[in-house]
């Protein structure tokens, strides 16, 4: 396939609602749960995978749980 600039289209709208009708039925269907709990970092994945659940499923249905940060105590000259 040749790369061309017409590749990188797409009608986001459309991609997000396959995106959600896959999530709604993995989750009911496929696991018979109701809700999920993502686990955010912080970065753009986590937070897309986030807001795709919470438009597929509710925002009631959708558990964020953050990863722990650990703070380094700053070096300190000799």
């Amino acid at each position: 396939m040749k790369f061309h600039k017409d590749i990188l289209k797409l009608d986001a709208a459309r991609v997000t609602d396959q995106l959600c009708t896959a999530i709604r039925s993995q989750i009911r269907d496929d696991l018979k749960k109701s809700g999920v709990v993502v686990g955010i970092s912080g970065g753009i994945d986590s937070t897309v995978v986030s807001a795709l659940c919470a438009k597929a499923l509710g925002p009631e249905r959708v558990l964020l749980l953050g990863e722990a940060q650990v703070h380094a105590a700053p070096t300190l000259p000799p």
